[in-house]
């Protein structure tokens, strides 16, 4: 405690307008309470959400850039705002137009002006999507607000929005990938949401919202008071659903606004007409103008409607396509040329679907939940142009794109473009020319190369269709009776299994002992540039209860001298998922989730064991366009992984681990 309290004073400091804001606003809220009896306050309206939203705003400001800025920013946004809404409502209001006269009737500064005008500042600070996001929010948020209450303080807040987006660029540099801007389905999908919650807050707040006097505020009168919080979830559900890309969004945002569309047509326009309130009396007088803006009132859910209808085939999400013979012969010829990345030959697994850029660079990934998990870096000369243009495609598609075990080029130029990233594992690769058995390190392998040349246990370096039949049996049997043993189901996506060392390109080193007993299984992916195959990496390791202590550390060792006999420089034993970095701490997911599945999958006694053997590892990230979607991306990870997994499973994981 003594050493909390310090440390909160000072981080506290670093927030001084933040600070001082909410001292007036509880002073204010204390004057308020003790004398509003006597006196009420002049100016300010209170408003304990306003309040505590603007000072979350400026807070955030704070951190994001300083307090100068903040305090500058959001001044000079205010001002501008405040004057440009009186400005514009008193001219209008000279020449008799009513709703300005009635906006005028109330203030034109509140909180949430400010707060709005910050918001829209910071978000030109943020990373590409996170910036679009934030915006967007705002955006709709004045929309809303301007709709629905039409007070001079929401025209002062659309002023002071449009004048912050440009002051926040003066003086000081945007985040970087400014140039990294939404798909067309993207702003489609954004555009059709924001139109849904228009209108659900419409319903939602028309009979909650005090002297409400905007145009959506008719709309949200006329629907009856049970129904509307009804209508008013199932779009804001459908806004959700839509920005996910799922036709459900499409079907129930379609039927609530068509319902809610033919109740404000009937109510506002056909039966005033019907009844003779709406009658034409040319483009002048204070009536026609209210009549107009009842007619506006009445058709804005259709209004809504019709960009539904518009946008509904660009807005849903598309099903990952199946790679056609076609499309693996294509990429064959990629890896040829420059599939030596690690992941590479993951690339022709079953389940894995396949993209191609114009330069011929190739990508596999998997879709799950919407996520599109790429297998690894990019097969490419150039992996930034492939990226960004996979990245287009899954946007495109309905689907967010996430580069998966990728390494340090891809991740850095990723980050550059404001990509968010997090470390997901190491990749382990030993250089062939400096290998050595000499040296304290290397004592346990010393000691598994010597003891198998006196039990007569031998390196056989094949394949699985060259293998006899009897070891292709046993072959068969290791691996199942490995997968049987385990608590949670044998994992795939980048961890291989029997139905992938059985590819005629893949290569085993098998440990047969001299009863003809296979002890250990190791298969080996091919890494191939220019047409020759350069490197090895490991996959698949699985090794028999029975066999020699220091088996496997003896067929790893057979695998590199076999790669140093045949001019190979480098060979790889594979990615460790959740392995920590070079002078990192693992993040408190990592952590967690490496204490759920070691039992079941040993990543941390990999970790170990690949370190015996003295290869250098590569940190190995994984790159998503903004943070708010890691709580999405991780559980569809998790099923893209192992889709058969069940909840009842991982409670007994969590329990074992525990």
């Amino acid at each position: 405690m003594r050493r909390a309290l310090p440390r909160l004073a000072r981080n506290s400091l670093r927030y001084p307008l933040s600070l001082a804001l909410a001292a007036a606003a509880v002073g204010a809220g204390v004057a308020r309470a003790a004398w509003a009896s006597e006196a009420e306050l002049a100016g300010v309206h209170f408003s304990f959400l306003s309040w505590i939203l603007l000072i979350v705003a400026v807070g955030v400001a704070e951190r994001s850039v300083s307090s100068r800025w903040a305090f500058s920013v959001g001044a000079s946004a205010t001002a501008a705002g405040v004057v440009a809404a009186w400005g514009l409502l008193s001219a209008a209001a000279a020449f008799g137009e009513p709703m300005s006269q009635e906006a005028l009737r109330y203030q034109a500064w509140t909180p949430s002006v400010t707060s709005a005008a910050l918001l829209m500042a910071v978000s030109s600070r943020l990373r590409p999507a996170t910036r679009w996001t934030l915006r967007w929010i705002v955006g709709t948020g004045v929309v809303v607000l301007l709709l629905m209450s039409g007070h001079a303080s929401d025209v002062a807040r659309m002023f002071a929005v449009l004048a912050s987006a440009v002051a926040a660029t003066i003086g000081r540099p945007a985040r970087p990938g400014t140039d990294w801007r939404p798909s067309v389905q993207t702003r489609w999908r954004s555009a059709v949401a924001s139109a849904l919650v228009v209108v659900a807050s419409g319903l939602a707040l028309g009979s909650v919202v005090p002297n409400a006097t905007g145009v959506l505020a008719w709309a949200g009168a006329v629907i009856d008071p049970i129904v509307a919080p009804v209508a008013s979830a199932l779009l804001v559900v459908s806004a959700v659903l839509i920005m996910r890309g799922r036709i459900l969004g499409i079907v129930v945002g379609g039927v609530a606004l068509v319902g809610v569309a033919v109740v404000s047509a009937v109510e506002l326009i056909v039966r005033p007409i019907v009844d003779g309130g709406i009658v034409w009396q040319g483009l002048t007088g204070a009536e026609t103008e209210w009549q107009v803006i009842l007619l506006l009132s009445g058709g804005l859910p259709a209004l809504a409607a019709l960009i539904l209808a518009l946008g509904a085939r660009k807005v849903i999400r598309q099903p990952a396509p199946v790679a056609s013979a076609a499309d693996r012969q294509r990429l064959h010829e990629a890896l040829k040329a420059s599939g030596d990345s690690t992941f590479a030959h993951m690339a022709t697994w079953a389940g894995n679907s396949l993209w191609f850029g114009e330069d011929g660079s190739a990508i596999a990934y998997r879709v799950r939940d919407g996520i599109a998990f790429t297998v690894g870096d990019p097969i490419s000369e150039g992996p930034r142009l492939a990226l960004r243009a996979f990245a287009e495609f899954c946007e495109s598609r309905g689907w967010t794109p996430v580069f998966y075990s990728v390494h340090d080029e891809a991740a850095s130029a990723l980050h550059e473009d404001g990509w968010a990233r997090i470390p997901v594992g190491t990749d382990a690769v030993i250089d062939v020319e400096g290998f050595t058995l000499s040296g304290r390190r290397r004592q346990d392998l010393r000691t598994a190369v010597n003891r198998a040349d006196r039990e007569g246990l031998s390196a056989v370096w094949t394949s699985y269709a060259d293998s006899a039949p009897a070891v292709r049996a046993q072959v068969d049997a290791l691996c199942s009776a490995w997968a049987d043993g385990k608590r949670l189901p044998e994992m795939g996506f980048t961890l291989g299994g029997l139905a992938e060392l059985t590819d005629p390109d893949v290569r085993l080193m098998l440990a047969i002992g001299a009863d003809g007993r296979v002890q250990v299984v190791t298969s080996w992916l091919p890494l191939r540039r220019d047409g020759r195959i350069v490197g090895w990496t490991l996959d698949v390791m699985r090794r028999d209860r029975r066999a020699m202590p220091g088996a496997m550390e003896f067929t790893i060792v057979s695998a590199v001298r076999q790669a140093s006999e045949d001019g190979l420089q480098t060979i790889g034993l594979s990615g460790t998922p959740l392995a920590p970095h070079e002078g990192r701490q693992s993040g408190w997911l990592a952590r967690r989730m490496s204490q759920m599945l070691e039992p079941s999958y040993g990543f941390a006694s990999l970790e170990r064991f690949k370190a015996k053997f003295g290869a250098r590892h590569e940190p190995l990230w994984m790159s998503y366009p903004q943070p708010l979607q890691l709580p999405r991306i991780g559980p569809a990870l998790l099923r893209t992984y192992a889709p058969t997994l069940r909840l009842t499973q991982v409670l007994r994981a969590l329990r074992a681990a525990a």
